[in-house]
């Protein structure tokens, strides 16, 4: 309710440049927002296709989406249980420092991938990065790891003055 008052304040509303005629109410699932599942948990299919089939399984989000925040994703993907092969890191598009996202990956070809500032419509979002992860999806290859940049020469330094 603290919240509530706060954001409803003039002073509040005049300094985050809200008119102050605004009405603001809470979407935190409060009352009225029950959410009811329509849909079967999915995670006993997850299991069972990722543990008793031979098939590659990605799961990818970008990481600015409001709707399915990329947080949810990583913890229902790690709460399947399977051992993790590789632990969080980033992965790049160049090799090098062009950071596409992160990945996790799990035993039986299982990944869970982050796609850097994309929102809900990944190749809307990020279509040069989109193009780089599916490639490599689709090509079985390794995601590009990130690396430190070498440092500066004294000719590099001397270039910059």
């Amino acid at each position: 309710l603290a919240m509530e008052e706060w954001v409803k304040h003039p002073t509040v509303k005049k300094q985050l440049g809200v008119a102050a005629d605004a009405f603001w109410f809470s979407g935190d699932n409060g009352v009225g927002f029950t959410y009811n599942m329509t849909e079967a948990n999915l995670l006993p299919f997850y299991k069972e296709v990722i543990a008793g089939t031979e098939l590659r399984v990605l799961v990818y989000n970008g990481d600015t989406d409001p709707g399915l925040n990329s947080f949810a994703a990583e913890n229902w993907t790690s709460f399947l249980g399977f051992e993790e092969r590789e632990s969080w890191r980033a992965w790049t598009i160049d090799g090098k420092q062009f950071v596409g996202g992160y990945v996790t990956r799990y035993v039986k070809d299982f990944d869970f991938l982050t796609i850097r500032g994309a929102g809900h419509m990944v190749p809307e979002f990020k279509p040069k990065v989109t193009l780089e992860w599916l490639s490599k999806w689709i090509s079985n290859e390794e995601w590009q790891r990130y690396s430190n940049p070498a440092p500066p020469s004294a000719s590099d330094i001397e270039i910059l003055r």
